[in-house]
């Protein structure tokens, strides 16, 4: 019994720690779109650029998660870390689109590290639920980032970049001594599996797939264009970055009620 509530600590800690990293990620979904005018890059120089985070993002999620369970959760989230510091201490001083692009591969191999690391990392402690609160960090980050990049008002839009450093050099200070979980051994009866899969479960899952992509791309699509969209549509700048800024807040609201939803749905059951 003595032993629980040093065991909880470390578990509220690590929690925490997984969290803040997603504020991280929040920030550097978005970080390029928001800082495209104070760039005065051309529309389809930052658009090739940004591509390339989805990029970096589809080529590693093939082989983290595999990795991932060979080596360390650890390890994975502290990679996904240090290339998220790479990418933010970097960018502002690439001079080169070639150059600008292979950062924002490595953005997106980061997102796939931390996936890799802190997803899993949340089931072996029985957190099956911490994960919807994910979403809320990163909705967070979403919601400093405009803030941040349209109170700058001219400063230079650098500042923005060593924010998102800063909070990952703080973070792996305070993740430093916390240990992380042991992965759990899969079962070779488990692993059988063979097991026939039905038409009605591949059919599912190929609409879950679909409406997975059609949601995160039209997610993607708005958060990263509907800055310059105001702006195009005459808004104040401080304005236009606002509008993220709201888009943030309702999906912070929907991931908390979403938590409680399914938080009141497994007490009934």
């Amino acid at each position: 019994m003595s032993n629980n509530p040093p065991n909880q600590i470390r578990r509220t800690r690590l929690s925490l720690s997984l969290y803040l990293n997603y504020v991280a990620h929040g920030f550097g979904l978005l970080i390029l779109s928001q800082n495209m005018t104070a760039q005065q890059a051309p529309l389809k120089i930052a658009s090739f650029v940004i591509s390339g985070i989805g990029i970096g993002r589809l080529l590693a999620y093939l082989i983290t998660g595999y990795l991932a369970d060979k080596f360390s959760r650890k390890f994975f989230v502290y990679l996904g870390m240090a290339y998220y510091l790479a990418f933010a201490l970097a960018t502002p001083f690439a001079k080169n689109v070639y150059f600008a692009y292979f950062l924002a591969i490595l953005a997106g191999i980061a997102n796939s590290a931390l996936d890799a690391g802190t997803y899993t990392t949340f089931a072996e402690m029985g957190s099956q639920k911490s994960n919807i609160l994910l979403k809320a960090a990163v909705s967070l980050g979403e919601f400093i980032l405009p803030i941040e990049v349209a109170s700058l008002n001219g400063r230079w839009f650098g500042i923005s970049f060593l924010t998102m450093a800063a909070i990952l050099v703080v973070n792996a200070i305070l993740l430093a001594p916390l240990k992380f979980p042991a992965p759990r051994q899969n079962n070779a009866a488990g692993s059988a599996a063979k097991q026939q899969v039905s038409t009605k479960k591949l059919f599912a899952t190929v609409c879950f797939v679909l409406y997975g992509y059609a949601s995160m791309a039209l997610m993607i699509w708005f958060t990263q264009w509907i800055t310059l969209f105001g702006q195009k549509q005459g808004f104040s700048a401080a304005s236009s970055h606002f509008f993220l800024s709201l888009y943030s807040t309702g999906s912070i609201a929907g991931v908390f009620l979403l938590f409680a939803i399914l938080g009141k749905g497994s007490s009934s059951s």
